[in-house]
């Protein structure tokens, strides 16, 4: 299933309507001959402590689905 978070970022750059994530509004030039985004910008889409989670989600409200962004097979998704 891919990259989810380069996913949305792809999709919205794009202009596909997205639902609200802590990446929301990030915009990127896919690069096609190398099949990347800029680094920047992929680091702009995760969250990395508690602190910025709770920030985020009180941006764009509750509840939140919380997952890990790799691995698992979604068998980690949490609803708060």
């Amino acid at each position: 299933l891919g990259d989810k978070i380069g996913s949305t970022i792809i999709a919205q750059t794009a202009g596909v309507p997205c639902i609200s994530w802590n990446g929301d509004g990030i915009l990127a030039n896919y690069d096609r001959a190398t099949g990347c985004l800029p680094e920047d910008a992929y680091q702009k889409g995760t969250i990395n402590s508690a602190s910025e989670a709770c920030d985020t989600s009180q941006r764009i409200g509750f509840p939140v689905m919380i997952k890990a962004s790799e691995g698992g097979g979604g068998k980690g998704i949490r609803m708060v």
